[in-house]
């Protein structure tokens, strides 16, 4: 009988454990490189999802500030 603990007998299912595993994609680089890679495609994607929201949907308080200029004019 065993101890109660699941005896891992499925290498395909359960892999080799967690030593044994070989990292992919970002994990597989070298540690300064995965960290600016990761780092460059976050600064990428705030550029283009904020520069997303501002042609679909303009800078609300730039709008509010231009509209009360319109009804309010300088003297």
């Amino acid at each position: 009988m065993t101890d109660g603990r699941i005896i891992n007998r499925n290498k395909f299912l359960y892999g080799p454990g967690p030593l044994g595993r070989r990292p992919t994609g970002l994990g597989a680089r070298p540690p300064l490189q995965g960290l600016i890679i990761c780092a460059m495609q976050g600064i990428a994607v705030g550029l283009v999802g904020g520069l997303g929201y501002n042609v679909l949907y303009g800078n609300p308080l730039v709008n509010s500030i231009e509209k009360y200029y319109k009804e309010h004019p300088s003297r």
